[in-house]
């Protein structure tokens, strides 16, 4: 009862504050360090945002095959909830030349894991190629966003101005302080959520699966909704490809390298595709329209639904996710 009473407001109060802190603080280093605030999303932002993904990996050993369901559920999650709800917000707006790269390697991360699943298990062979795939990323994202330049907006002179003013470990602080707040916000909201739905006679199944999926994804989508409020469109996508990216190289990566993770047949024949044309639709939107806008964000979140009510409809098809 304590955490139905406790865990769910506090988790929202935390993980509110921590994507506050972590885009101000994102944003501000960004223009410090002389890079675009889309590159520290792409890294910093997401990797912390990726922290609830990759510590449910680490503490899933004692039942392997909920690594790969948290993942591929939260991949999922993030493209159909917190693009669909930032969209809904505001248009998210994002130019396909400038995010080429970003796409092509959002795309690249779910179809390797799809690809190394097909050997009905992952393990430590496949964590290492995943940890080499997220260093080959990380290196040739810096060369690419180093190298590209974006003529800045008069407003966005001016904040360069008053982020500049902003010492360096002030901004190091925003972002570490917001990192540790969505952790402790998304891991409370989760214990929350799961009592509160057994108090419903909710199946433990159901819970794991839509609860934790979601709950993993609530530091992405916290950060998504501020920022499409913020106008920060960059850091609305760059958080979501860069999670996308970390989650499957990372999360699944490390998970993978302490126990041998078997996939079952309805992960790659249901589960897996869902994920690849979730990514498949960002991207499209983003390279016929150079935004999200709030119809297509709309779209989002209905196909995330028709996800869940398949669920709901055929339980047999989360066999082997938790």
């Amino acid at each position: 009862m304590s955490w139905i009473l406790l865990g769910i407001p506090i988790g929202i109060v935390f993980l509110y504050f921590g994507s506050e802190w972590m885009v101000d603080g994102a944003k501000k280093m960004a223009i410090r360090l002389g890079v675009t605030p889309f590159l520290v999303g792409l890294t910093v932002v997401a990797m912390g945002s990726s922290a609830p993904e990759l510590i449910t990996s680490l503490l899933s050993s004692n039942n392997p095959q909920f690594i790969v369901g948290n993942i591929v559920g939260s991949n999922i999650a993030n493209v159909g909830l917190a693009i669909g709800l930032a969209a809904l917000i505001t248009p998210v707006v994002c130019k396909f030349d400038d995010t080429r790269f970003e796409m092509f390697s959002m795309m690249a991360a779910v179809v390797i894991i799809t690809i190394l699943a097909f050997t009905g298990k992952l393990g430590l062979i496949q964590g290492i190629i995943l940890i080499a795939a997220l260093l080959i990323f990380l290196f040739f994202t810096y060369k690419v966003r180093r190298r590209s330049h974006i003529e800045e907006t008069e407003e966005e002179a001016t904040e360069k101005e008053e982020s500049i003013k902003t010492q360096m470990w002030k901004c190091v602080l925003l972002v570490i302080v917001g990192i540790v707040l969505l952790y402790i916000g998304a891991r409370a909201f989760i214990e929350g959520a799961v009592d509160l739905a057994g108090m419903f006679g909710v199946s433990e199944l159901m819970i794991g699966l839509i609860v934790v999926a979601i709950g993993v994804c609530l530091p992405e989508l916290c950060i998504c909704i501020v920022a499409a409020y913020r106008k920060e469109n960059e850091l609305v996508v760059s958080n979501i490809v860069g999670s996308v990216v970390f989650n499957s190289f990372f999360a699944l990566g490390i998970g993978v390298l302490f126990t041998t993770v078997p996939v079952t047949h309805f992960t790659m024949v249901f589960h897996m595709p869902i994920m690849i044309l979730m990514a498949l639709l960002l991207v499209l939107m983003i390279r016929f329209g150079n935004k999200v806008t709030r119809w297509e964000g709309a779209a989002l979140i209905c196909v995330y639904a028709v996800y869940i009510a398949l669920m709901i409809t055929f339980p047999e098809l989360t066999q082997g996710l938790i």
